[in-house]
């Protein structure tokens, strides 16, 4: 196993994409399934909120140690799609922080690109200070500034029941799924992960191990594969859908800046739900996502959990009779 390098991940990600590129030539869709809108611009509002917790483990133990969280709170997001314009702004909802007395930073970027059979989506994602959780009950937390976690990579989907089944009317209701129908997807994901604190502390840290991996800076690159399974069902013709989905699967990773250049395992569980209406006009669908990663890094194990919820209501609309600013 130490002999199979990133040089050796690359390749085969390439391998990936090329069947990929070839197979997907060959799929077509069929429209007593798959049908689109008349209308194809939209404009939606949607509530969502998330959590993020970072949990630290012995190995042999299996005991958790030590606990992080992210100050999450709830925002309402909109988003306007009109021809080849689309526009989106977000803002948090003042007082659903987890600690309201204390301002933290999160950045999420991300790209959506790809159709109906390949997906990509490259990220970023950077937590700049965290919560240390004192009391679940009472919600008390203590504050640890000067520690990031940084995030960066792309995320590959691959579906292989195109003909019949459609993402996009699981994923955004852009679409309309006419009859129940489901598929099998693959999903590869490279990544580089780094954690930086700025000015290491006992006071903070009171295990000796996790204070060890924090204080040393950890950064590493990783490549995880997955398979899983979604299935659309449809209610009255596609009126009302119900869309889950589970994957699951593992990788390697690899820490750097470190003398050991072995690779470890990353373990990876994901599972989300979309159910809602999808009408000619409007729409609206509730949205349920959780993620587990557990990270085996080489002092001590990390085991990540992400939840996300949200409610989305949208308009469709058709194009105006006239241009705006002789643009659109």
């Amino acid at each position: 196993m130490k002999h199979f390098t990133l040089s050796n991940i690359v390749f085969l990600l390439t391998g990936i994409l090329s069947y990929s590129v070839s197979f997907a030539q060959k799929s077509a869709v069929d429209s007593n399934y798959i049908q689109p809108f008349e209308k194809t611009n939209i404009i939606e509002i949607y509530p969502d909120i998330y959590s993020t917790r970072f949990n630290f483990y012995s190995r042999h133990e299996r005991k958790n140690n030590y606990s992080l969280v992210a100050n999450s709170n709830a925002h309402i997001s909109t988003n306007l799609n009109y021809k080849w314009l689309s526009l989106s702004y977000s803002w948090a909802m003042p007082g659903t922080e987890l600690d309201r007395h204390v301002k933290l930073q999160y950045t999420s970027l991300g790209l959506n690109l790809g159709g109906k059979q390949m997906r990509f989506r490259p990220y970023y994602e950077s937590y700049n200070g965290l919560l240390i959780p004192v009391e679940k009950v009472k919600r008390r937390y203590y504050i640890f500034q000067g520690i990031q976690f940084t995030t960066a990579g792309f995320d590959y989907y691959f579906f292989s029941n195109t003909k019949l089944f459609s993402f996009n009317a699981a994923k955004s209701f852009s679409l309309k799924q006419a009859k129940s129908a489901g598929s099998v997807f693959v999903m590869a994901t490279p990544s580089w992960q780094k954690i930086n604190w700025k000015k290491p502390s006992r006071n903070l840290v009171k295990d000796s191990t996790t204070y060890s991996l924090l204080s040393q800076h950890p950064e590493w690159i990783s490549f995880i594969g997955r398979i899983g399974y979604t299935y659309n069902f449809v209610i009255d013709k596609g009126k009302w859908i119900i869309a889950p989905a589970i994957l699951t699967g593992a990788g390697l990773l690899r820490e750097i800046n470190t003398a050991d250049k072995s690779l470890h395992a990353v373990t990876n569980m994901q599972a989300w739900l979309n159910a809602g209406y999808n009408g000619p006009t409007f729409y609206f669908y509730f949205h349920a996502w959780w993620n587990n990663l557990q990270t085996d890094l080489l002092i001590k194990d990390m085991n990540q959990v992400n939840t996300n919820f949200s409610l989305t209501v949208g308009y469709r609309f058709n194009n105006f009779r006239r241009k705006i600013l002789g643009l659109l």
